[in-house]
């Protein structure tokens, strides 16, 4: 997280380093990103940089906070519109995030971090939205959980441990998928629909369904 000195800025100046975050890590992976560059296109020192952050790693996982809130209404919001079902708000919140990102005016800093993606950036850009509680250390608290919107009754988990699990790997199956799409340059329609069918899998099961005809015929 940033410092307190960060936050005391006047709005100008940490929109000005943030816009020379975006710029080079949305030409550059976060491992080949420099503070060099940061700062240069930011205007500040490099000693003023290490004032407001410990790293570029602090800085890059602040960016994906900002994004993070926002995913985090979209997700509540989606589950809302369908009055908590598990599977059609995710279908419906899956949609929506990746037209989000991949219609984004943010676009190449998306691209960038999905092709460069790996567990931590994966973690950090979504997955940890379902649980996080409201608190003042952070830009935007979080009033609502995903937790609280689902029908957890629909869902083959017994304690909050597991159910936010399941809800974490199904964001990691998005965030997989939409990396998918970066990758072979799929439209965002393709996208959805890739993951509309991975959803399906996932909350349905891949194997048929016998009937009794043809169990009878294995036994």
């Amino acid at each position: 997280m940033p410092t307190q000195t960060f936050f005391n800025l006047p709005e100008s100046k940490r929109e000005r380093l943030i816009a020379g975050a975006m710029k080079e890590f949305t030409e550059k992976s976060l491992n080949e990103a420099s503070i060099s560059n940061i700062v240069k296109n930011a205007g500040i020192s490099r000693g003023s940089f290490y004032q407001y952050f410990e790293d570029k790693k602090d800085l890059y996982f602040y960016l994906l906070g900002k994004f993070k809130y926002n995913y985090n209404r979209l997700m509540v919001k989606s589950f809302k519109e369908v009055e908590g079902d598990f599977y059609e708000g995710y279908k419906i919140f899956g949609e929506k995030y990746i037209k989000y990102i991949m219609d984004s005016e943010k676009f190449g800093f998306f691209e960038n971090m999905y092709l460069h993606m790996n567990y931590q950036i994966n973690q950090e850009s979504g997955a940890t939205i379902i649980a996080t509680p409201s608190n003042n250390k952070t830009e935007h608290p979080i009033d609502e959980r995903v937790i609280d919107v689902v029908k957890r009754e629909q869902v083959k988990a017994c304690t909050d441990q597991e159910f936010i699990s399941i809800l974490r790997y199904i964001l990691n199956i998005l965030n997989d998928t939409i990396m998918e799409g970066f990758w072979k340059e799929l439209t965002i329609e393709e996208t959805q629909k890739l993951f509309a069918t991975r959803l399906e899998w996932m909350t349905k099961g891949v194997l048929k369904e016998l009937t009794d005809e043809k169990m009878e015929d294995e036994v």
